[in-house]
């Protein structure tokens, strides 16, 4: 039997036992908004992994440094709202001026946020099966990517780059 790695009430014994580490997020400005009915439901494509997201969702932006012809062409990931409040803080840096593309998503309704918790997380030797909130069925994430257990002990997966671009790699555990 395929082992699935899925949402699990974990303690921190056992993410330890499991190879994971804990790591702090880098303080950096997410752009973020609630899926409006319209435009629901909407697949995203999440290294390789398509997942459909229902209205009501928050979907969180990488403004990056360029403005961008649609919304999707943004770096993007969904977040289940009960997520999204637990892991989210408005952003609250004094005197903060929004660049070109912050403003653009801003003026398509998204709102300035950072994630303000850690998570624990471990790189994957070999390929591992993933159920995340959002995917229809496991998926099998590559050796290399990282497996990342979010709020409420909801797994995910990020590639290498995207993870080392997000957290401190300085483990607190």
């Amino acid at each position: 039997m395929v082992e699935v790695i899925r949402q699990h009430p974990w303690t921190e014994a056992e993410l330890c036992g499991e190879g994971f580490r804990h790591y702090e997020r880098k303080k950096e400005i997410v752009m973020a908004r609630r899926l409006p009915a319209a435009e629901a439901p909407l697949r995203v494509t999440m290294n390789q992994e398509v997942v459909t997201i229902p209205a009501g969702y928050i979907i969180c932006y990488t403004p990056g440094k360029d403005v961008q012809r649609k919304l999707t062409d943004y770096g993007h990931w969904p977040c289940a709202n009960e997520d999204f409040e637990a892991s989210y803080a408005e952003w609250d840096e004094p005197g903060w001026k929004p660049k070109p593309a912050e403003r653009d998503l801003m003026a398509r309704g998204c709102r300035p946020y950072y994630k303000n918790v850690g998570v624990w997380a471990k790189r994957l030797n070999q390929p591992a099966y993933l159920q995340s909130k959002e995917s229809p069925q496991p998926f099998l994430v590559p050796a290399g990517d990282w497996v990342v257990i979010g709020n409420k002990g909801a797994p995910y997966h990020m590639d290498d780059a995207g993870f080392r671009s997000r957290y401190n790699l300085k483990s607190l555990s």
